[in-house]
């Protein structure tokens, strides 16, 4: 009995305190269960759109966020199951609201090849630009640059090398949140580029 209090107190304190090893602990005890109370509650339609793993890694963030938070109270492993099966099922019913909704619903849903006339034949899209896209784009690029600040251009000169925000604010001494306003701003100029208006 006792060994048995002292690993439940070692558990609950360990996520309260957001160890990683007992966070791996609890994932080894409930994962599975709860990808099996997921997989068994989730609705065929809904199903293909989220995944049981998807239900499961959402309801632990959620659980052990509040844990780290502590919000709940339990007193042992039954109070605990309970509680992530709640959290689970509500994720599964948030889900299914979300995903019935309006121009997003299941209901909407249309197999290829299945259009109402059966006239329509949908051809996977090309992810590639054609070479007069490609070459229109480049145009519009370079008008975009042209009409760039300096400090404006060498923001997107180092984004075009794949620096993080972070990054870029650390080489020109600068804030983050100045530059993620500088790539809005030439965002919306290449918008308005693109679309003529």
């Amino acid at each position: 009995m006792s060994e048995e209090h002292d690993r439940w107190q070692r558990l609950i304190r360990g996520l309260r305190d957001g160890d990683q090893h007992v966070a791996f602990e609890f994932w080894d005890q409930y994962g599975e269960a709860l990808h099996r109370l997921a997989d068994n509650n989730l609705a065929p339609g809904l199903r293909r759109r989220v995944g049981p793993e998807d239900v499961v890694q959402s309801a632990c963030r959620t659980f052990l966020r509040r844990a780290m938070g502590g919000e709940f109270q339990l007193n042992d492993s039954d109070g605990l199951w309970r509680v992530l099966c709640a959290i689970t099922l509500t994720k599964i019913r948030e889900q299914a609201r979300f995903h019935k909704r309006q121009r997003r619903s299941l209901g909407q849903e249309q197999a290829l090849g299945e259009a109402a006339d059966n006239s329509e034949v949908f051809d996977p899209a090309d992810p590639k630009p054609t070479p007069a896209e490609a070459v229109a784009f480049s145009d519009y690029f370079t008008e975009l640059l042209a009409s760039l600040e300096d400090d404006e251009r060498r923001v997107v000169e180092l984004k075009l090398q794949d620096l993080t925000n972070e990054q870029v604010a650390d080489q020109l001494g600068t804030s983050e949140r100045t530059v993620r306003r500088v790539v809005k701003r030439v965002q919306a100029r290449l918008a308005e580029l693109l679309t003529g208006e």
